[in-house]
């Protein structure tokens, strides 16, 4: 799907993950997009902070997400094993939406405890070297 990123650039927010792609959109850029638009009027109708922390954490949970699964899905050009892995662990064949599927339950079974909000977890996870440690039980 091709559309113009029309959202209005946060420099607070791309210091998070950087500017959105603004040549090809896909559902998650879209729901980014969404957030970030809603964070903007939120922050220009002087909302609750309560309320524009919950949206930021969620827009900084999804922004990670997006970029470990985007990160995980162009590694297979550089590890062939990585589509198989997938494909062992039952997540299907090699798209983005199935590697964000991993992601997303990989990154909910992070630890908790050790005071680091979810996005910064996330972050510093290396999912393409969890499906390949899959291959090395296997073997």
């Amino acid at each position: 799907m091709r559309c113009p990123a029309s959202v209005p650039s946060d420099p607070g927010l791309d210091a998070l993950i950087g500017p959105l792609d603004s040549t090809t959109v896909d559902e998650y850029q879209l729901e980014i997009q969404s957030l970030r638009r809603t964070l903007a009027r939120l922050r220009d109708e002087e909302a609750d902070s309560a309320l524009i922390e919950e949206y930021e954490t969620e827009y900084r949970n999804l922004s990670s997400l997006y970029q470990a699964a985007t990160d995980t899905f162009y590694a297979d050009r550089s590890e062939p094993r990585l589509p198989v892995a997938l494909a062992s662990l039952g997540f299907g064949d090699w798209t983005l939406n199935n590697v964000y599927s991993f992601v997303y339950d990989a990154s909910m079974e992070l630890p908790v405890d050790d005071g680091r909000e979810l996005a910064r977890r996330i972050d510093e996870t290396d999912y393409a070297a969890s499906l390949l440690a899959v291959l090395d039980v296997e073997d």
